[in-house]
């Protein structure tokens, strides 16, 4: 008899405990598809991209691109056939065979960080991406390094193991010369895959060297993931442009992280 009259109870304190289970189930399902929190606004956004200039001062290492370089020695040397053979060999027109290949680096780099860094850029202060080159060596896949392996090292500098283009970036404000956002040097290599993104090409070729163009293209893309992920206003913009962007004027970039007072 005293189990026919726990019975009752014990079924209402199951049915209380399955219906505090479903309910908490229900909140937890409705917490997942509750819409996401609204972003807040990237800076970026409050600019415009206006210039892009690739800088070549802090090189650690000379330039190569093969596919590239017999175009350049003819463009350098002329119709002159010693001619031709000094700049091959590095004994004439290197001055002349370096800037034009600065030049065609800066063709093929220049259009895909403009593809991938305008869609970030929407409002109208004027902001200049600067792309800081440290290393461009593309060699001929056929090469003696390439091929077994071999250390090479010209004029007692190591060349990279492998082809490699490797850079950073710097946005800044045109109207103060303020650095406001910067990306450290981001190294691509190319290991000969072929990269299919979206099911086809996201632009042409801008150039004659197609490692080059796919490198330039995947530095531009992660450079621009890293500007995005980034682009918080930080406490380093000077209060005038903090002023000019709308944004709350803050302390020092300080933390107290110890403090003792005397009391008299």
């Amino acid at each position: 008899m005293s189990f026919m009259r726990a019975s009752p109870a014990m079924c209402s304190l199951f049915v209380r405990l399955r219906l505090a289970l479903a309910a908490a189930l229900l909140s937890v399902l409705g917490a997942c598809q509750a819409p996401p929190a609204a972003q807040a606004p990237s800076f970026l956004a409050q600019f415009a991209l206006a210039e892009i200039t690739v800088d070549y001062s802090r090189l650690d290492q000379p330039l190569l691109v093969s596919e590239l370089e017999g175009d350049i020695n003819r463009a350098v040397s002329g119709p002159s056939a010693l001619d031709g053979i000094g700049t091959r060999l590095g004994l004439t027109n290197q001055e002349a065979k370096k800037a034009a290949l600065q030049q065609a680096i800066t063709a093929h780099i220049t259009p895909r960080v403009r593809d991938q860094l305008t869609p970030l850029f929407k409002g109208t202060r004027p902001a200049r991406a600067e792309v800081v080159v440290y290393s461009v060596f593309l060699r001929s896949p056929l090469s003696l390094q390439q091929l077994t392996g071999t250390q090479v090292t010209i004029d007692g500098v190591r060349r990279p193991d492998n082809p490699q283009l490797r850079a950073g970036l710097r946005i800044v404000d045109i109207q103060t010369g303020e650095t406001l956002s910067q990306v450290p040097p981001i190294t691509k290599i190319d290991d000969g895959t072929v990269m299919i993104v979206g099911g086809g090409p996201k632009a042409p070729d801008y150039g004659a060297s197609k490692r080059l163009n796919k490198l330039a293209f995947e530095f531009s893309r992660e450079a621009a993931y890293q500007l995005t992920a980034a682009a918080s206003p930080g406490p380093g913009l000077s209060p005038d442009t903090r002023a000019a962007l709308g944004l709350p004027a803050v302390g020092p970039d300080s933390r107290v992280l110890w403090s003792s007072q005397t009391v008299e």
